[in-house]
């Protein structure tokens, strides 16, 4: 199998049409559209120590959530991120990255939680990503937290109130502008799940009566699974590593 190959099972599941404009995904490094592959590397970021295992375990291609560009013309690549391609090109290893594509597909991150978390009456609010649910019975959040934490092996859980919660919206990452974007149509849910909720977010929420639970960029490990499923379900016989990032958190009391 070509590592060209791989990438069509990925990008024919999540066009690369639904990334967001500001967004880098697809290939970033292609040896050749030739290029046998030899295993897959799955991460949320990619890293010199990624790239060092995939060395050692003799793979050959390398699949990331985040890209380490974004089409901006103004921030110019850091030292760290061009030393990575370097090492890339110098051992011949592929890299890839399906962001915004995956986040924004109806049958992406989002969908693949709510499942996890087996939410019923699971809709999409189209072309943003974000997946809206029901749970079984109305809980405090801090439960629904706890189930959260426990079934995605999350670090740590921020969240806004003690209000019993039964409709959820889910929107892994920095979902907060998605929120704002959709509010109209997120009226009726009772708590909105995202990451990477700043001071005026909120403000935001509460001035507009949502409870927020801050589930952190962890959440999105969820795409290892997601990715390594849809691989390992299509191909045969391949090689396949993963690696979760974990936040490095501080608790200073």
């Amino acid at each position: 199998m070509k590592i060209i190959e791989i990438d069509k099972l990925i990008t024919s599941k999540y066009p690369l049409k639904l990334q967001e404009p500001w967004d880098e995904s697809g290939f970033r490094y292609l040896v050749e559209r030739s290029t046998i592959l030899t295993g897959v590397f799955v991460c949320l970021d990619l890293t010199k120590e990624i790239i060092e295992s995939a060395i050692k375990s003799e793979i050959n291609f390398i699949i990331s959530h985040h890209p380490i560009f974004l089409k901006n013309k103004e921030v110019k690549p850091t030292k760290y991120e061009l030393e990575m391609l370097k090492m890339l090109k110098d051992h011949k290893i592929s890299f890839a990255s399906y962001h915004t594509n995956i986040d924004n597909s109806p049958n992406g991150i989002n969908m693949f939680i709510a499942k996890q978390l087996n939410l019923h009456q699971i809709k999409n609010i189209n072309g943003t990503g974000i997946v809206t649910g029901k749970i079984n019975f109305a809980y405090r959040p801090k439960v629904f937290a706890s189930t959260l934490k426990n079934t995605f092996d999350l670090e740590r859980i921020i969240y806004s109130s003690e209000e019993l919660v039964k409709n959820i919206a889910i929107c892994a990452g920095a979902g907060f502008n998605n929120l704002r974007e959709q509010l109209p149509k997120l009226k009726d849910i009772d708590l909105f799940v995202t990451g990477d909720v700043k001071w005026h977010d909120w403000q935001f929420a509460k001035l507009h009566k949502i409870d927020v639970m801050d589930a952190g960029h962890d959440l999105e490990n969820t795409f290892i699974e997601l990715i390594t499923e849809l691989i390992s379900e299509n191909v045969k016989l391949i090689k396949i590593q993963t690696l979760p990032n974990k936040q490095d958190i501080k608790i200073v009391i």
